[in-house]
C-alpha cells in the first residue's frame, strides 16, 4: 500500500502531528546518519527541530518510519557495512527494519514549497512472499496486519486531506 503526493512544509506538519497524536506511535529516522545511532522522534517540537536542522545542513531527502506496538511483529534496526573509500571514511549506519513498518519518504523538489510525499507500507502477501529472502524479519504472521493497513489507511487519507484542502 502506498500514496505520494506533494504538499508544503505546513500541510507536512500537519500530517506528522497527526501521526504524533497518537500516543503509542513510535517514529524514527529510517536510516541513520553515518556512524550515529537512529534518532527517534517523540513530540511535534523535536520533528520541527530535526527538519530544520537537515534543511539547515542541506539535507533534501528525508525518511522516517512509523512502529505501533498494537501491530506486534519483529521490529528492529540493521547495522549496514560502508565502504570508508566511498564515504569519507565513514563505516557504519543504521537502518529501521520490519515487515510491516510505515514508512514516510520526503523528496525537496522545490525547497519546502513543494515536497513529494510518500508513504509506504508492505502488505501480509508481499512480506509472505520474501520471508526466505529475509529471514532475519522473522515471521510475517507475527504482524496484526489488519491494525497495521488500518493505521496506513489513515495516514494516507490524512495525507490525502492535506492535499485536498490547499487552494
Amino acid at each position: 500500500m502506498q500514496k505520494t503526493e506533494v504538499i508544503d512544509k505546513n500541510h507536512l506538519f500537519e500530517l506528522i502531528e497527526y501521526i504524533l497524536s497518537d500516543s503509542k506511535t513510535e517514529f524514527y529516522e529510517s536510516d541513520s546518519e553515518m556512524e550515529k545511532e537512529i534518532i527517534r522522534i517523540k513530540s511535534m517540537s523535536e520533528f520541527e527541530n530535526y527538519f530544520d536542522n537537515g534543511i539547515t545542513n542541506g539535507k533534501k531527502h528525508f525518511g522516517f518510519g512509523i512502529y505501533n506496538p498494537d501491530s506486534k511483529g519483529k521490529f528492529f534496526t540493521t547495522k549496514i557495512e560502508l565502504n570508508p573509500k566511498y564515504c569519507n571514511g565513514k563505516t557504519f549506519r543504521y537502518k529501521l527494519d520490519g515487515w510491516a513498518i510505515i514508512f514516510i519518504q520526503l523528496d525537496f523538489r522545490q525547497g519546502e514549497n513543494e515536497i513529494e510525499c510518500r508513504v509506504s507500507v508492505n502488505s501480509k502477501k508481499r512480506a509472505e512472499g520474501w520471508k526466505s529472502t529475509y529471514p532475519e524479519f522473522g515471521n510475517p504472521e507475527l504482524w496484526e496486519w489488519k491494525n497495521v493497513e488500518s493505521r496506513a489507511r489513515k495516514i494516507i487519507n490524512r495525507l490525502k486531506k492535506t492535499t485536498h484542502n490547499t487552494v
